[in-house]
């Protein structure tokens, strides 16, 4: 008997799938989105059970033994009744069983409950979280001051400032106190005797406020570029309008992202904000998305005929032989087919499949990229799109 190697809950790259989709079949595929517990949807674990049971019929109908079936679905049905599945996520799960092994994979992005079962895995709900960098940068910034936070396999943790930048405008004023707003008594009103604090400066108390902004903003730009400077790692802005638009007029740093968590925020992330960090992370996966669609968009208009097509068929057949370099692939586009070259230990094929599907897997098995798109980022609204090494 063939016992299940079970990684921890993980987070998704490249490199730890492309080994995971080499196994043969059957592989099945689960797809669960997030639950909370108290919520009307069923739980994640009320969905795996149902999954299991549609399971077992498939697998029947494609002729796998009784036997066989148990030792593959076992492990996923011990799942289901693990006090972290009954606690329910704030992220949707991936489940990925083949023969002696089970992984977990956390996403970012909302999935409907699905389930796969033939000779590869279902790898398009997740093709967009696969290029996401191995970190990222949150920073938090309020009148009261700035908090810089690390972003990685879904998790924040606060980084503490480098010398010379402090974690509020009080402390840094405290340090170096512009001339430009003093506060004296002076005589107000009819009376000589009527002495009331009013405020000397250059400008208006707003002007003044923006300056102090500006001024420490410049100061924590500074230590962002000692923290990550030469890390290319994204930098997302998380504040209210006033406050951000302040510190972009500041930032020198490279890969700040144009778009940012809009809010006021004053407590410290310690233990997740879930929310910010959720939307922080859908910014980084929009950026990253475009990044890619750029570069097809870019690699067409370059490349010769021979090295960029758009046709399924001649495309699954070239991603088989090792020929694809990255393949872009509509994200709402279905075509479903049997693909009669593939072949993956001693079964040549399972039937009717997502065909899409077979090309990003072919791809990824064979050292190549695969990226999900809008039907909008597609050239001419194609459902794929190829570049070819060769």
């Amino acid at each position: 008997m063939t016992v299940a190697k079970v990684s921890a809950v993980e987070s998704l790259n490249l490199e730890n799938l492309q080994e995971t989709v080499r196994l043969p079949g059957p592989c099945v595929s689960l797809f669960l989105p997030p639950y909370h517990p108290g919520a009307q949807a069923k739980s994640m674990a009320a969905i795996l059970k149902t999954d299991l049971q549609e399971a077992a019929r498939r697998l029947e109908s494609l002729k796998i033994s009784e036997s066989e079936a148990a030792e593959l679905l076992g492990p996923i049905e011990e799942l289901s009744r693990d006090e972290q599945f009954l606690a329910g996520s704030q992220w949707s799960w991936a489940l990925y069983r083949a023969p002696g092994i089970l992984r977990q994979f956390e996403l970012i992005a909302p999935v409907n409950a699905a389930l796969t079962i033939g000779g590869c895995f279902q790898l398009r709900p997740i093709l967009a979280e696969l290029h996401l960098p191995p970190e990222f940068y949150l920073l938090k910034l309020s009148k009261e001051g700035a908090e810089l936070l690390r972003c990685a396999k879904l998790q924040a943790e606060t980084v503490d400032w480098p010398k010379g930048v402090e974690e509020t405008l009080i402390a840094a004023l405290a340090l170096d106190q512009p001339d430009h707003d003093l506060e004296n008594r002076s005589p107000v009103g009819g009376s000589s005797g009527a002495a009331r604090r009013v405020r000397f400066g250059t400008g208006t108390e707003r002007e003044t406020q923006h300056t102090y902004l500006s001024d420490y903003y410049k100061m924590v730009d500074r230590g962002v570029h000692e923290l990550l400077n030469g890390t290319g790692a994204p930098l997302v802005l998380a504040g209210v309008d006033e406050d951000t638009v302040i510190y972009r007029m500041a930032n020198m740093y490279p890969n700040l992202m144009a778009a940012g968590v809009h809010g006021s925020f004053i407590k410290s992330m310690s233990g997740n904000d879930n929310r910010v960090l959720q939307q922080a992370y859908w910014i980084v996966r929009a950026y990253c998305t475009e990044k890619a669609a750029a570069h097809l968009k870019e690699s067409r208009e370059r490349l010769s005929p021979a090295r960029f097509s758009v046709h399924l068929d001649a495309i699954l057949h070239s991603a088989m032989e090792g020929r694809v370099d990255r393949v872009y692939i509509d994200e709402s586009a279905q075509r479903l087919g049997v693909f009669t070259d593939a072949r993956q230990g001693e079964r040549s094929n399972w039937g009717e499949e997502d065909l899409l599907n077979r090309a990003a897997v072919e791809t990824i098995r064979q050292g190549g990229q695969a990226f999900a798109l809008p039907n909008s980022r597609m050239p001419e609204g194609v459902a794929v799109a190829a570049i070819l090494r060769y």
